[in-house]
């Protein structure tokens, strides 16, 4: 009902009666001794036990689905290989790594992209087999689980090619990653290392953005240099500098079974390419 908004299309999704659910909402009521649906002329609103409610109860809902998926309607479940892709950074540079698994035999990839900490609690309750984060993990985040070093992916400085910078950068604009990134740190130490002053000019952490930002918009970017492949093979950009100390390191945080094994190595072996093609 929370999600079909009437009691009709709840019915319809469940393949009962309205009846059924409507009795089975009053049970649920009285048992809690709350009013979970305001009912309105236009459909059924959660109350905020509702929301409460229903916030709680989806996980047992999805596990009782993902039940279903491989015990009951489909014979080929188990070889689903549920893959979470977290942070910005990550999702824009891990295309090469990714795209491989498609190719696994008897293996049928979903993807899908999220916060680490959500995506974390999806691995550990079984929603997931793997998970691709951007930084090594936690000795709190990795209880019960195994992690790999998939691929560290250089940095580069890129500009549009009609810009020259001087020798401080200190004519041309950046644009900044935030401070909850795992390699602000790192590229300020750059900057300050090699005594470079970019006037910044804003955060973002998608490194799309960066490259557009250079692209389109005359600054100079620092991305992994995948982010970018696509720009500079076209030409709206070039390579200004190659960035040795500042890297973007992928790993691949999973549960132990044979789809997440075999993802692994062929990630592994993805990445050992890509290193090759830079």
């Amino acid at each position: 009902m929370a999600i079909e908004g009437s009691v009709v299309g709840a019915a319809e999704r469940l393949g009962v009666t309205s009846a059924t659910v409507s009795e089975q909402v009053r049970t649920l009521e009285r048992t809690l001794g709350r009013t979970l649906f305001d009912r309105l002329q236009t459909g059924l609103q959660l109350t905020e036990a509702g929301r409460m409610t229903f916030e709680h109860t989806m996980p047992m809902f999805r596990l009782g689905e993902r039940l279903v998926t491989l015990v009951g309607k489909r014979q080929d479940a188990d070889r689903l290989l549920r893959v979470g892709v977290c942070g910005p950074t990550a999702r824009s540079s891990t295309t090469e790594l990714v795209i491989p698994l498609f190719e696994l035999q008897d293996l049928r990839p979903m993807i899908r992209n999220g916060e680490t900490a959500e995506l974390t609690r999806e691995l550990r309750a079984g929603n997931l087999d793997l998970v691709l984060i951007e930084s090594h993990p936690s000795e709190s985040m990795l209880r019960g689980l195994e992690v790999v070093l998939i691929h560290q992916m250089q940095f580069i400085a890129i500009a549009p090619p009609d810009i020259e910078p001087r020798d401080d950068w200190a004519d041309v604009r950046m644009v900044q990653y935030s401070a909850a990134t795992s390699y602000r740190h790192a590229i300020e130490s750059f900057l300050e290392q090699a005594s470079l002053r970019p006037s910044i000019v804003g955060e973002a952490d998608d490194p799309h953005v960066h490259v557009e930002a250079a692209a389109r918009g005359g600054c100079i970017a620092i991305v992994p240099r995948p982010a970018a492949l696509d720009a500079l093979l076209s030409g709206r950009v070039r390579i200004v500098r190659e960035i040795e100390d500042v890297h973007l390191a992928i790993h691949a945080l999973f549960r132990e079974n044979a789809p997440a094994r075999q993802a692994v190595r062929a990630l592994i072996v993805a990445a050992t390419a890509t290193s090759k093609g830079e």
